[in-house]
């Protein structure tokens, strides 16, 4: 019963089962598992759209406004010091922009976790529109799933953590000891930003609103600190209301402007649509950039009847169970026993 033929199969274990109810959903369920882990390397293709790099502030989701101040506004991930310094090495950083905590269809802010998912293929997470930038998008998609950002009680600082697909739609979050990578909330001194157009490196990063840490490896005390830190520096480009913040909206757009390099042959291989646009942005003219759609959930469409089927089994394997989400159909239909 192999999966590309579900339908089929489904059919004929219902038929061949159908006395006895209890052995029918329990094939079921070993079929759903099966096709699952058959099928959850294949990620379901995300289609992207295009914006105008210049128009990030309308395109973008903002945060509701109950979010607290400290995830509101867009941040571009200055990952190479473009405006102001990095340690992250030559060809490490990744080929993204700016991102938000407001793509509310993929996750809400958990206040008793003070926890919010952002998923790097939605709609919150803008990638440039170069060759470097499809590639990574699609590599991430068979691989990667989402970062919980976590904050501290009083929002001043954020760990996050990166969650990898794993068979049956499931995630795994990778802990701090291989990985960790922190948000420092900046203060900078009254009247010290913005910055003036003469400030030094250091008088600029102060202005940005976190400082992002990245140590690796810290299960191996002497190779982590041997490697040391990474920093880099967020800062905050576009406001709650979708108002620019100068200067660093202009340096975010010089930055994303000089990092597009629409290519049709990469597009068309990867299997980008270049007409798909939020704003009416053509994917092949520069000054362009792309998010996903938030779509495909994590790795396939079984990865939701492998949930259901692990549902199924922790809260008791019953038939009443069964019958009162599922019925006859694999898709949460439900409806109850027939009388």
């Amino acid at each position: 019963f192999l999966p590309t033929a579900n339908t089929q199969s489904s059919s004929r274990l219902k038929g061949l089962l159908a006395s006895s109810s209890h052995l029918l959903e329990a094939v079921y369920v070993v079929h759903m598992l099966l096709a699952a882990a058959l099928t959850s390397t294949s990620a379901a293709a995300h289609m992207p759209s295009f914006l105008r790099n210049n128009d990030v502030q309308n395109v973008l989701p903002v945060a509701p406004a109950d979010y607290p101040a400290a995830l509101q506004g867009m941040l571009w991930l200055d990952q190479t010091g473009a405006f102001g310094e990095s340690s992250i090495p030559a060809g490490v950083s990744a080929p993204d922009l700016a991102i938000s905590m407001g793509d509310t269809d993929y996750h809400r802010f958990d206040p008793a976790t003070r926890t919010v998912s952002v998923s790097i293929l939605g709609r919150a997470w803008q990638w440039q529109n170069t060759r470097e930038g499809m590639s990574f998008f699609r590599e991430a998609e068979s691989t990667f799933s989402h970062y919980d950002f976590v904050f501290s009680d009083d929002f001043e600082s954020c760990q996050i953590y990166p969650h990898l697909k794993l068979p049956f739609g499931l995630t795994f979050r990778v802990p701090t000891a291989a990985v960790s990578f922190t948000m420092t909330l900046q203060h900078p001194a009254a009247g010290a930003c913005p910055p003036r157009a003469n400030s030094s490196t250091a008088e600029v990063v102060r202005c940005a609103k976190w400082r992002r840490d990245s140590r690796v490896l810290q299960l191996i005390p002497g190779l982590s600190k041997a490697l040391g830190d990474f920093v880099y520096y967020a800062y905050e480009i576009v406001d709650n209301e979708r108002q620019p913040i100068e200067p660093y909206f202009s340096a975010y757009l010089e930055w994303a402007d000089a990092n597009s390099r629409p290519d049709a042959l990469v597009a068309a291989a990867e299997g980008f649509d270049t007409s798909r646009s939020l704003d009416g942005a053509d994917g092949l003219q520069g000054g362009t950039s792309f998010v996903g759609d938030g779509a495909a959930a994590e790795s396939s469409t079984w990865s939701a009847s492998a949930q259901l089927a692990w549902r199924w089994i922790r809260d008791g394997a019953t038939e009443d169970w069964w019958w009162e989400h599922v019925g006859w159909g694999h898709g949460g239909s439900g409806g109850g026993r027939p009388a």
